[in-house]
């Protein structure tokens, strides 16, 4: 096993840009370079992931970001902003398109659509009878730019539907009929208004369909049907499925779901023992797994530690790679650990997919 071990600054994301092989021959590393329009990439470190563009040489922010952040839980928002990502895939390669956060989507735009239908905002996508629940969430657009860097390729549009609305104290079930009924309309809705904005006239929109889990849910929601809209279209007449499940590590109360079929969920209660055993100074471990039809894309797992010395700290990241290793070696996805104090985060393993070296990386 090769552990390539760093000093970071911050955690490293997996869904947009992804952590390197950080020995001195680093391999599928892109460093950025300026597109035909001398728009600046970030460059990337896997071949599977999106670099994004940086038109005036700085990232530029989603012109809706004071929104984004609105889902009931930190669950929820990874994996309505990482499902969205995955979902791109399909129709926008990361090898034809860069990758530029929503600039089409103000915020007013977005508070007015999301708002309730009234005489006052005949915009909203809502029920206006306030007895009723708030069915749709939000509004996330992802943008991607074309080789070039200035021509707008296409665009996706996550929309997120709440399975449990909450009003103060009071919180209402929202079935998925309910939750579909109000996708059809808003999504046409969105599709008619945003082809009359120059420069999606005619370009793909790729739509998925999230359902937010109830605030207790730490698996968090999933996306539950994707769509294209092509040449101009403003209607989408059929939503494909989509599979897609989120399960919580460790398993309880005897429940059967992905990773009790495929073993995964020995497996993890496995690391779990050994690490425990060894490291008995600890407040927990947990998990996270991903599957999209079928097969495990993600396994991230928090430590959370009570070491604070560096060499506490050192010792048990190495452990950490060592366990990663042997009990996931069968393992098709990409692995994350990420070890925690109370109030900061303090070294972060990971194994990509369908590799065997592990990286790690112990924060000052």
């Amino acid at each position: 096993m090769k552990i390539k071990q760093a000093i970071a600054l911050g955690l490293c994301l997996f869904s947009l840009t992804a952590c390197g092989n950080l020995d001195k021959g680093v391999t599928n590393t892109d460093k950025g370079e300026k597109t035909e329009s001398g728009s600046i990439t970030t460059g990337r470190v896997d071949n599977s992931v999106y670099q994004a563009i940086m038109p005036d040489g700085q990232y530029q922010t989603s012109a809706s970001r004071e929104t984004v952040a609105s889902l009931n839980s930190g669950y929820n928002q990874t994996n309505y902003e990482n499902g969205l990502l995955r979902l791109s895939h399909e129709t926008f390669s990361p090898d034809k398109y860069f990758f530029q956060e929503g600039q089409k989507l103000d915020y007013d735009t977005l508070k007015s659509w999301l708002g309730r239908n009234t005489d006052d905002n005949n915009q909203g996508l809502n029920p206006g009878d306030e007895s009723q629940p708030i069915i749709l969430q939000q509004i996330l657009e992802h943008d991607f730019v074309k080789e070039d860097g200035k021509t707008l390729g296409g665009i996706s549009l996550g929309f997120a539907f709440n399975s449990v609305y909450y009003n103060g104290d009071t919180a209402v079930n929202v079935s998925r009929e309910e939750i579909m009924a109000n996708a059809r309309k808003s999504v046409n809705a969105v599709l008619t208004r945003m082809r009359k904005m120059e420069g999606l006239e005619n370009v793909p929109i790729v739509v998925g369909l999230f359902e937010q889990a109830s605030k207790e849910n730490i698996a968090g929601g999933t996306y539950i049907y994707k769509a294209v809209s092509k040449d101009g279209g403003t209607t989408i007449d059929k939503f494909d499925k989509v599979d897609e499940e989120v399960v919580s590590l460790p398993v309880l109360n005897n429940a059967t779901n992905a990773a009790t079929d495929d073993g995964l969920a020995t497996k993890f209660s496995s690391f779990r023992t050994s690490v425990q055993n060894f490291f008995p100074n600890l407040t927990g471990v947990t998990g996270t797994a991903v599957y999209v039809d079928g097969q495990l894309q993600t396994l991230s797992i928090s430590v959370d530690s009570k070491y604070y010395a560096k060499t506490e700290i050192t010792s048990f990241t190495q452990y950490i790679g060592k366990q990663v290793e042997s009990v996931f070696k069968d393992v098709p996805g990409q692995i994350e650990v990420q070890i925690l104090s109370v109030n900061e985060p303090q070294a972060f393993v990971a194994r990509k997919a369908e590799q065997e070296d592990i990286i790690s990386y112990i924060f000052n």
